[in-house]
């Protein structure tokens, strides 16, 4: 590459180390994989334009620049309302039926609690990051986090399902 930016080398060792993580951050987010793979060109646009020193975690840095080409996506589609639907039977769905499910119940998580999320579960960012990528508090990310998966599973479980204790994540003290 010449002028500015980050040398070539550089961008294609981070797209195929990070390609296929941010694809799933981005399918998740948007629900679509054309636009999911739009946005992970953009993210990677931005990546070659950024002059990066290799200083901390790639991955951090990575998605905190998807998190910023999503929110600038979102803002530019018009809001869309999704029609909730009736309950069915409960029985176990096929595994495309489950992931249908799952798209929806993230579509209907607010923006920014499902970004969260999404930067935890598929992205594997720690609270910490997830806070320094979003500028919010660690006590923000915690919580937006627990009401996510709080809503993912009033939304996913038959309402015949047995209720289940505290949600407790993998970075919960042991108590």
């Amino acid at each position: 590459m010449t002028g500015a930016g980050a040398p070539d080398g550089l961008v294609a060792g981070l797209l195929a180390e990070y390609g296929r993580a941010l694809r799933g951050y981005f399918r998740r987010a948007t629900g679509g994989g054309d636009v999911a793979d739009d946005l992970v060109q953009e993210v990677f646009v931005r990546v070659a334009a950024a002059s990066y020193e290799p200083q901390g975690r790639a991955r951090a840095w990575l998605f905190t620049i998807a998190h910023n080409v999503l929110v600038q996506h979102l803002r530019r589609q018009p809001r869309q309302t999704v029609a909730l639907h009736e309950r069915h039977e409960p029985a176990l769905p096929a595994p495309q039926d489950l992931r249908a499910a799952l798209d929806q119940a993230l579509q209907q998580l607010p923006d920014l609690d499902r970004h969260v999320f999404l930067l935890s579960e598929l992205g594997g960012l720690t609270y910490a990051e997830i806070a320094a990528s979003c500028d919010l508090t660690h006590a923000s990310v915690r919580s937006r986090i627990f009401r996510a998966r709080l809503a993912l599973r009033e939304r996913l479980l038959p309402p015949t399902a047995p209720q289940v204790g505290r949600l407790r994540s993998s970075t919960d003290d042991d108590r």
